[in-house]
């Protein structure tokens, strides 16, 4: 059973893929887009077709720190609908706060450019969802 963790942004989105035992989240890609909900959605789905055994979608829930939703809520459930209609597995939402920080944070540790940082900050953003959601299923 393989999981994929999505990072929604307006311009990139970034995508994580669990190990097949989803033990593990790893880095799969960065989809650059447009801002259209239906065609980051098809984007997105391009990628699932490829995989062909996913059996379940995380797309990070962006809340502010306060635990309020930001502005971009509306867009992550636009998006999860737009899935939903194509994608017949569960979808969930997944707490994403300080998953980009982090991130950040260790690409720039092993001293990474700032385009460097860019290029792999939305994948690995993703994977702090993935790795977010694998350790409440453990729990669980």
């Amino acid at each position: 059973m393989r999981l994929l963790g999505i990072d929604y942004g307006k311009k990139r989105i970034g995508l994580a893929i669990s190990s097949t035992v989803a033990s593990m989240a790893l880095p799969l890609c960065t989809i650059q887009h447009k801002g259209a909900i239906p065609e980051a959605a098809r984007l997105i789905l391009e990628q699932v077709s490829k995989l062909k055994d996913i059996e379940e979608i995380i797309i990070g829930w962006p809340l502010y720190m306060d635990g309020t939703q930001s502005p971009l809520c509306g867009e992550v459930l636009e998006l999860k609908k737009n899935l939903e209609l194509f994608f017949k597995k569960p979808i969930h939402l997944v707490d994403e706060r300080l998953t980009s920080r982090i991130a950040e944070e260790s690409y720039r540790s092993v001293g990474l450019s700032r385009k460097e940082r860019k290029d792999y900050l939305d994948q690995a953003a993703a994977c702090g969802i993935l790795e977010t959601f694998l350790q409440r299923k453990k729990h669980f």
